[in-house]
């Protein structure tokens, strides 16, 4: 169970020129900065959502049981199926990836590059 949030950077010109270990450090770096920018609009009624967040190379991952229903805005069993409608924390709501994404991913590109000691 859990929800994992991947976003693609085009790094393909930068692969040539820089170690597999500072790829690696900026994947990481850009995958912290992710979880630091979608903490404003990750679900928080009890905060145990957004402190579960975890970097792992280059996605983010919420674990949990009800992760995946919250990163959704539903969830279904053998028995019954249900949508949340009202988020308790204004500002959040299901697909926060997508929110954090539109304002912040030209950000995380630059939060890469400085990672791998590149200048940006």
């Amino acid at each position: 169970m859990g929800a994992t949030v991947s976003v693609k950077v085009d790094l393909k010109g930068i692969e040539k020129k820089v170690s597999s270990q500072a790829l690696a450090r900026g994947k990481l770096a850009i995958a912290n900065q992710m979880i630091l920018d979608m903490a404003p609009f990750t679900p928080a009624k009890e905060g145990n959502l957004r402190g579960s967040a975890q970097a792992s190379g280059d996605s983010v991952r919420y674990p949990g049981p009800y992760a995946r229903a919250q990163f959704y805005g539903s969830s279904y069993n053998k028995h019954k199926s249900f949508t949340f409608k009202r988020y308790t924390t204004p500002g959040t709501g299901k697909r926060w990836d997508k929110k954090a994404t539109a304002l912040h991913v030209k950000d995380w590109g630059k939060v890469g590059l400085r990672a791998m000691g590149v200048k940006a």
